[in-house]
């Protein structure tokens, strides 16, 4: 090779790639499948650069979690307390509606219930005996 010194463990298996990354053989194989990792296939089985294997891990690379923010110094002469806003509740946001009354709603269902019933009743009979009307 042209100016580069290869050693044996430049090249590893399926099942030494899977030890390193401390995943099942089977997830290996998926990330190769998959084309995230590139792998030489030589016959039967497969080879994987060591290169490609940190390259496939910085790629995955998670951000850091950012630190919280300080909370800003208190002003002297401000209160302990930090200053509590109003709160609106949502009787407060919507208009007010008359209660329904218990007949009307009670009427309407049962339209809703006659209705029902007359269509399935002029319906086929044979979608009785599909619904378990019969």
């Amino acid at each position: 090779m042209a100016g580069a010194k290869r050693t044996l463990g430049d090249l590893m298996t399926v099942d030494q790639v899977a030890a390193f990354l401390q995943l099942n053989k089977l997830t290996v194989y998926k990330f190769i499948r998959a084309g995230d990792l590139p792998a030489v296939r030589l016959g039967r089985s497969f080879r994987i650069r060591r290169a490609d294997v940190d390259e496939f891990l910085e790629a995955r690379k998670v951000a850091p979690k950012r630190a919280p923010r300080p909370q800003p110094a208190e002003q002297p002469g401000a209160g302990s307390r930090p200053e509590v806003r109003p709160r609106i509740e949502r009787r407060q946001l919507q208009p007010e509606r008359e209660p329904a009354r218990a007949d009307e709603s009670s009427r309407t269902s049962q339209e809703d219930r006659r209705q029902l019933r007359e269509a399935m009743i002029s319906s086929n009979p044979l979608e009785w005996v599909i619904r378990g009307l019969h």
